[in-house]
């Protein structure tokens, strides 16, 4: 399995609304990379924070060969 780096664009200042992800991921998956919103509570407790996700795949192709 290829190394995949993933990185996360935190909601830290809760600035980013629904939209504002959702043309996020756009902009990124266009750029070529795998992408995804994702949330989590941190403490387990309080409010509930949004981040993006994306990271760099390999091609399908290059896995076949193995």
């Amino acid at each position: 399995m290829a190394d995949q780096n993933r990185h996360k664009i935190k909601n830290l200042l809760m600035k980013l609304n629904d939209e504002d992800r959702n043309q996020l991921v756009c902009l990124i998956a266009k750029a070529g990379y795998a992408v995804r919103i994702g949330k989590e509570r941190p403490g387990g407790k309080g409010q509930t924070m949004y981040f993006v996700e994306f990271w760099e795949e390999a091609d399908k192709d290059e896995s076949f060969k193995n």
